[in-house]
């Protein structure tokens, strides 16, 4: 979330707020909201198109963004933080572990084309560092922190970079406030944009405002050729080229990063698509600039109609947020919709290291044995005893609307936020404090590994958060008023970043992209926070992606076992804690293997009421089959829809053998039934002919317990074959099978 706060000098109603409900007086929350609502829509349209930022002054923010409350970090202030302020060019972007193995860094090389205050000794390769990064199968995302990539251009304010440990040779620096700090160029309609200012021109008056009180006259080192051609573009547009006309979107309402597709239907898009592009305002400024989608979510491009897939991650790293869209021909002048195009909630995404990026989807893991992720408060945070309480009601929210399997664990030993294997909670200390602005942000360490069909899955392996200790923070359980920040509002809103949402313009919803002072918005928005946690889960966590750790258990469960008892027969035991959002539980058994195909059959085998003592159930299958089966636990939540726990396959014997099936093969998935032990992680399987020649080495991870994995082997000649494994304490086996 960019939280940016208002000047003490201001004066600033105790009943204002940034587009949120508020509990008191009963009729204001709607009107205001409404209000707010119309204002940012006014400020999207009215920047949507470059021409007609012309009539704007340099630097300008949207009025009807400030009357929302949206304040930024004042230019001269932003100036005086960086000792050098450049104009440049990102060449490359090559992310690195830093010296203890526990943050990622990205290292950038910068060709300077101006400076603006300060000097520079290298100013064809200066070296800028940011947060964060993709290495191999690892990546940490920081919420609301700056990521360049290469190609882009703009004015840097920069600092010496203050972390240790970087291990790089020479100078380098860090962006003064983060994302703050970069003035990006938008060369297809020479324009620039911060995340709270927009710059109608580049020119001799946009490059005074950027230090107001600086003596330095700006001094240009080399030609930049790349912004020269955009402003003669400009000029040429304006004298009449070809403009793209869009008539209308289907449907106008969506979610980003679920792959839903929009069609955008007009004239003069081009037959092909070449260098014409796609935008969508962009959900982390609030649609002061816009963001392009990825290569690969083009699906379809013609002269009279374009089909895209909305980003959560698009070729900037951004948000598709709600406001306008348009459209770039190749060689062309961009159109603008004729309506707004409304995101309901944004899934985060994450990018693959390859030359060609395309987005995965992560999701979340158990990491506890308790069926979820447990947070540690930091010593500085859990000092904090109202902060604590504030984040404990922010955590609820989310478990007792969604169902995220969330807890609250023992102290961490120290005020850490790195990748240590500990999710933490923690204030921000001054040797290592937010940038500028900042009351919160969220770090995601995703881990990548391979699955049994060897596609690639990522999971969040942690979660930390880390608030600002200089904030103004009410933090409850009192609503905040006046020039206070409610942290609770704050909570929530990171917490949201951690169930793996991106930023929305959608005033009211837990995911809008800004806060202000004296707003207090802590209640989840059934159709976007609620809808969309849900989704996510559902689709993604809830779910055995065939490796990185085990499926979330839906809460309030912390326990869910099946196995065959000795004189009993088949037994699904689980167990809850702090239960809410829970009506009652439903077992089911399949009558197929293919668990997530319609031809599953599950049936109903018995219905439970809540209050078993000490939150422990159990259910014994009266009828069991004679066959592996799984069977599953369903939920039921108090609006009458169900969410399921990962089935869990049972054998019908109390001391299940390895088996491998079909066999002879006729269709494409061949099955492995193996039992793992207590301490089983993965095991190492290939696949050899009867004439000793691989076709496949690869890893599969493995739960302990029952594990039934599936391999594709439709590419495998018909033959016979020798199926050969290895757990992790180097015992092997084999098995033959035919492919028909």
């Amino acid at each position: 979330m960019r939280f940016y706060i208002r000047s003490k000098s201001q004066k600033i109603n105790s009943n204002s707020f940034f587009g949120f409900p508020t509990p008191a007086p009963p009729l204001m929350p709607l009107l205001f909201t409404n209000a707010c609502r119309r204002a940012a829509l006014l400020a999207l349209a009215a920047g949507a198109l470059a021409g007609s930022a012309a009539a704007q002054s340099p630097g300008s923010l949207a009025a009807p963004e400030v009357a929302c409350g949206l304040v930024p970090l004042a230019p001269a202030a932003r100036a005086a933080g960086a000792p050098l302020i450049i104009e440049a060019q990102v060449l490359s972007a090559q992310s690195f572990w830093d010296a203890s193995r526990r943050h990622l860094f990205t290292r950038h090389r910068l060709r300077v084309f101006s400076l603006l205050k300060g000097s520079a000794a290298d100013t064809a390769g200066l070296v800028v560092v940011t947060e964060g990064g993709r290495l191999g199968l690892d990546q940490q995302l920081l919420t609301n922190t700056l990521r360049l990539a290469p190609g882009q251009q703009g004015v840097l304010f920069l600092a010496p970079a203050p972390w240790p440990g970087l291990g790089l040779a020479g100078t380098a620096y860090a962006v003064y406030s983060s994302a703050q700090g970069f003035v990006a160029y938008d060369l297809a309609h020479a324009t620039a944009a911060d995340p709270v200012r927009t710059y109608p021109a580049i020119d001799a008056t946009f490059y005074r405002g950027l230090d107001p009180l600086g003596a330095q006259a700006r001094r240009a080192l080399q030609p930049n050729p790349a912004l020269a051609a955009a402003q003669r573009h400009q000029l040429a547009a304006a004298k009449g080229t070809a403009v793209a006309t869009i008539l209308g979107m289907q449907p106008v309402q969506l979610a980003a990063g679920t792959g839903a597709v929009l069609t955008i239907r007009g004239s003069g898009f081009g037959d092909v698509r070449g260098a014409g592009f796609v935008e969508f305002a962009n959900a982390d400024d609030g649609g002061r600039t816009f963001e392009q989608p990825l290569a690969t979510d083009y699906v379809a491009w013609a002269d009279g109609a374009i089909q895209v897939r909305v980003p959560s991650s698009g070729a900037g790293g951004h948000p598709a947020g709600s406001g306008l869209v348009r459209v770039t021909p190749d060689g062309g002048t961009v159109g603008a919709s004729p309506q707004l195009l409304t995101v309901v909630y944004a899934l985060s995404n994450v990018k693959s290291t390859d030359a060609q990026p395309t987005v995965q989807r992560p999701n979340h893991v158990a990491t506890n044995g308790l069926g979820g992720l447990t947070f540690h408060f930091t010593p500085n945070f859990g000092g904090n005893a109202a902060a604590g309480a504030a984040w404990q009601r922010a955590l609820a929210s989310w478990r007792c609307q969604t169902g995220m399997n969330w807890a609250l664990g023992d102290a961490a030993p120290a005020n850490d936020i790195a990748s240590d294997g500990r999710s933490t909670v923690a204030f921000d200390l001054p040797s290592a404090a937010l940038p500028a602005g900042i009351l919160g942000r969220t770090t995601s360490y995703y881990q990548g590994c391979y699955a049994a069909d060897r596609s690639v899955v990522y999971y969040v392996g942690e979660v930390d958060m880390q608030f600002s200790t200089v904030a103004a923070f009410q933090f409850g359980p009192a609503l905040a008023l006046g020039l206070a920040i409610d942290f609770e509002t704050v909570a929530v809103h990171e917490l949201g970043h951690a169930q793996q949402f991106g930023h929305l313009i959608r005033p009211g919803a837990i995911m809008h992209y800004a806060v202000a002072r004296g707003q207090n918005s802590r209640r989840l928005a059934p159709e976007s926070d609620v809808a969309g946690g849900r989704q996510v889960l559902r689709t993604r966590s809830f779910r055995n992606r065939g490796c990185g750790g085990p499926a979330l258990l839906p809460a309030p469960l912390t326990a869910l076992s099946a196995a065959v008892e000795a004189g009993a027969g088949p037994v699904l035991r689980w167990a809850t804690q702090a239960e809410c959002f829970l009506a009652g539980f439903v077992v089911e058994r399949s009558a197929g293997l293919d668990t997530a195909a319609a031809t599953a059959g599950w049936q109903p085998v018995a219905t439970v009421a809540l209050g078993a003592p000490g939150g422990t159930y159990q259910v014994t299958d009266a009828q069991p089959a004679a066959r592996l089966v799984y069977y599953r636990l369903a939920l039921l939540r108090p609006d009458g829809t169900r969410d399921y726990a990962a089935p869990l396959p049972v054998a019908p014997d109390a001391a299940p053998q390895v088996a491998l099936f079909p066999n002879p093969v006729t269709g494409t998935q061949l099955s492995l039934q193996y039992p793992a032990a207590a301490n089983a992680t993965a095991l190492t399987y290939s696949i050899y002919d009867e004439l000793g020649r691989r076709y496949r080495l690869a890893a599969a991870a493995v739960q302990p317990g029952l594990n039934v994995l599936t391999f594709d082997v439709g590419a495998l000649p018909r033959g016979f074959y020798i199926f050969r494994w290895q757990d992790g304490q180097g015992n092997n086996q084999s098995r033959k099978f035919l492919r028909l």
